[in-house]
Formats: structure tokens, sequence, C-alpha cells
């Protein structure tokens, strides 16, 4: 998961903050914090029970982002993904006054008028009470993140994004709530402009959603190219280069399009993976097959290299199978065979085939280099030995 995504999720946060559904009701929220029975409370109590109702908040994100990244781990179905990418789209066409959906405009909230904090612990509960709130503004909004915590896939990430776009919606609430007579004075000035901003969240998070579908129809397109390639092929000829014969060599990479970077991968334990999530460091990795013996007859030699500079910390070795696609079992088969003949390098499977298609390989196995900033160095087909494996690699590590 890349930085845009976090990104995004504190952008969505703030402005959950600013919508016209929270900010009016901040001097209601900050007055039930920092005062009892009409007296302002110490900065010290005014401080626990603001981190206890920001807390509150956060736990009930964070599992609703497990829960959605649960969800997107099971099905990791490019369709499903899509859906999380038309259901984004509409949303922000909401929030931006495009469109009317009733049953978001039904409002569910509390009457705060008698509810007293007297402690962490009911300051805390004010925070799962606030957090469950679905109002016209902040549901489609949290819709949205949920739509894309599930489309990543990833438990530990969903919950991740869930916990930023809760960063982001809590700390202003933090800063006003420490300063409350002054942060509130000026900032009932911004009241005038809260449906402007509405609509400009409401258009960026629509352009993310668009964003979403288009990525996964490309992946799709990709998919459908690269397997009517394969039935123009006679799946011998392709055995017999990928055993060896094909031409060995560096491939031509000046016209490979730069869209291999976001095509998703999922490794063996079904964690979706794109190669821009490397940007930063170094990246080797082989294309092999299960079927295919010279690639497994080097899995050692492979491994081996890959134990070495995961040690270093200098290059990122992986590798890339391609299941369904060119003789390769399908993906549960593959994760299964990688098991039982216990597999130790990470492999990461290009199950659309949209990798390989952007990449052009022609025969097994296929090396690919990437510098640390995250642009292709070399592709080269054929098997490669240790030593000049190393060399070429020590290029990208430079």
């Amino acid at each position: 998961m890349g930085f845009g995504a976090f990104a995004s999720a504190a952008a969505a946060g703030l402005l959950s903050f600013f919508s016209p559904c929270v900010l009016p009701l901040l001097p209601v929220y900050v007055g039930i914090l920092t005062t009892d029975a009409g007296e302002s409370m110490s900065l010290g109590k005014r401080v626990a029970n603001t981190v206890a109702f920001v807390l509150g908040i956060s736990f009930v994100f964070v599992m609703l982002g497990l829960g959605a990244a649960s969800f997107g781990a099971v099905t990791s179905n490019p369709y499903v993904n899509i859906a999380l990418g038309l259901l984004i789209f509409v949303f922000g066409l909401y929030l931006a006054g495009v469109l009317r959906i009733p049953f978001l405009m039904r409002e569910r909230r509390a009457n705060m008028t008698n509810i007293k904090v007297k402690g962490v612990a009911s300051a805390f509960v004010l925070g799962l009470a606030f957090s469950f709130g679905w109002t016209p503004c902040v549901g489609p909004i949290l819709g949205s993140i949920l739509a894309l915590a599930a489309d990543q896939g990833n438990v530990a990430a969903g919950g991740a994004l869930l916990l930023t776009y809760s960063l982001g919606m809590c700390i202003p609430f933090v800063v006003i709530t420490l300063a409350s007579d002054f942060a509130l004075r000026h900032l009932r000035k911004l009241n005038k402009y809260t449906p402007v901003i509405q609509k400009i969240g409401g258009a960026l998070i629509a352009v993310m959603g668009l964003w979403m579908i288009l990525n996964q129809v490309t992946g799709l397109v990709n998919a459908n190219k690269a397997a009517q390639v394969q039935s123009a092929q006679d799946d011998a000829a392709l055995v017999a280069d990928a055993q060896g014969t094909a031409k060995a060599g560096d491939a031509d990479v000046s016209d490979v399009s730069t869209a291999w970077k976001n095509v998703v991968l999922t490794d063996l334990d079904g964690n979706k993976v794109r190669l821009s999530d490397y940007k930063g460091e170094p990246v080797y990795f082989e294309f092999w097959g299960s079927w295919c013996t010279s690639c497994v007859q080097d899995l050692g030699q492979l491994t081996k290299v890959y134990k070495e500079h995961e040690k270093k910390g200098d290059v990122k070795v992986v590798s890339v199978v391609v299941p369904g696609f060119y003789g390769e079992r399908s993906p549960e088969d593959f994760v299964k065979w990688a098991k039982e003949n216990d597999v130790q390098i990470p492999v990461l499977m290009d199950t659309n085939g949209s990798l390989s298609n952007y990449i052009g390989v022609s025969g097994y196995p296929t090396s690919v280099f990437i510098t640390k900033e995250g642009d292709l160095h070399k592709v080269r087909v054929g098997a490669i030995d240790v030593k000049t494996l190393e060399s070429l690699i020590s290029e990208i590590a430079e």
C-alpha cells in the first residue's frame, strides 16, 4: 500500500471533521469534554478526557478497517474491487451534490444536551458513540475509506488505513479541545465554507473511485489479451522456449509501459502487493514456473541469493509465477505445491498475467532488475549463473 492511500485516508478524516454535520456540533462536544457542572476542568483532565474520546473513535474505526480488509482478502476478485470503486465514486458524487441518495440523508445522532463526562471511561464511551453515528456527511466518506481498505486485501493495511482516517479526524478535535475558547471562536468562521469544502472533497473521492475502477479494468483487459496470446500459441513450443530454447540475452525495455508498477500481485498468504510498494529499494525478481525443469533446478541457487541479500538489506529479491497461464498450475494448486516443496524464496503470483504481459516475457526463466527509483533497469531472458547474477544485481544496488 503506497503513500497515496494513507494521504487519501488522512484527507478523508479531515473532510469528515470539517463536514457540515460535525463542525456545528463542536461546541457541544468540547463543552462535554472540558467542563463539569459548568466549571472548566483542569488541563490534565481535559487532556485525559480528550485522549479517551479519541481512542473510543479510533477503536471503532480500526475494527471496521480490519473487517473491511478481511472481506477484501477473502474475495480478492477484480470484479468486487470494481464494485468497491463504483461505490466510492457514487459516494463522491453524493458528497459533491451531484447525486441525491435518500437513505443517506437520514441522520442518526444522539441528543447530547444531557450527557455528562465524569472521567476517562465515560469519555471513551462517548467516543464509541460518536464513531457509530451515521450522518449524511460522514457516512459516505467513511464508506469510501472502508471500500478502499477492502481493496487492499490485507488486514493489517486495512486497520492502518482506518487508523490514519481516524487520526485525520481526531487530531483537530484534540487541538480544539485543548484550546477551546480561542479555537472555537475562530472555527465558527469556517461554517459558511463547509458546503464548498464538502463539494471539493466529494469530487476528490469520486476521482479516487474512478482510479480504482480504471486500474482493475486495465488489469482485466491485459489479462484477456494475455489469454488470447496464450490460446494462439502452441503450448509445447512455449514450454520448449521456457526450458531454454527462447532467445537468451537482454530484452529491449525502451517501449515497456510503466503500468507494470501498479499491477496487483498476490503472495502465497493472499496479501496484495504492487511492485511500486518497493520504491526506495532496488528489486530483483525472476519469472519462473513449477513445471519448468531448469527453473526448479535453479531454485536452490535463487533462494541462496535471496537469503544473502535479505541479510545485507541492500536489494529486495522475490520471484514471480503466472498461475493458470503457460502451463502453470492454478493459484490454489501452486500454493499447495510451493508448501509441499518447501519453497523459501518469496513468491508473488501474477494471477491475471498482466505483469508478464507488460514486461513482455518470452521464455522462462526471465530476470528483471529494478532500480531504487522504481525504474526498469534490465530484463534478461534465460538462466544466469551466480557470478553474473551478482554482477547484475550490483548494478542496481549502487
